[in-house]
């Protein structure tokens, strides 16, 4: 998603643009609503909704090169709002996006399990920051502009929520 043109041009109103920047990311938009809501029904809605705020907001966007750190970013609040709106609780589930630790059933399901029990210990910032960074592999400076925060807390929140994860972690031993 380099074409600055492209994305410049969907940023000024051109819906055709907008289409076709959006149909880049919006398989990981929906990875990242799936994290959040569970479901397959309700993170198309959330990607729905994003996409309708992304075209709403797109002129707001200064800095062109981060659309995609951006309208992450939208997913997530929209995600987040849309558990709010049908009081449920902010927490992941790798689901079908998570990767198997081993090869047996009973070790794959106990792994997910204590992942799942391990991400739901963190707050929604910490949360957001951590399968940011370790589900979708972002630097910290995508982190940061995706959620909006400086760098430095970017950094400072991944290593409480690291700290916190490691010494649950051993809770487990």
């Amino acid at each position: 998603m380099n074409d600055r043109n492209l994305i410049k041009r969907a940023s000024q109103g051109d819906r055709e643009a907008f289409a076709k920047v959006f149909s880049e990311i919006e398989g990981e938009l929906y990875r990242v609503a799936y994290i959040y809501v569970k479901n397959r029904s309700d993170a198309l809605d959330v990607v729905q909704e994003t996409a309708l705020k992304c075209l709403e907001n797109a002129h707001l966007l200064r800095k062109k090169d981060y659309f995609r750190t951006w309208a992450v970013r939208i997913a997530i609040n929209c995600a987040i709002d849309f558990l709010r709106k049908s009081g449920r609780e902010v927490s992941f589930d790798g689901g079908e996006y998570s990767a198997p630790v081993s090869k047996s059933a009973e070790s794959e399901a106990i792994s997910r399990i204590t992942l799942e029990s391990l991400l739901n210990l963190l707050d929604p910032s910490e949360k957001s920051v951590i399968v940011l960074k370790y589900h979708f592999g972002y630097t910290f400076a995508e982190i940061s502009a995706a959620l909006k925060i400086p760098l430095g807390t970017a950094k400072s929140v991944h290593y409480r929520a690291i700290k916190k994860l490691r010494s649950e972690d051993a809770s487990y031993e």
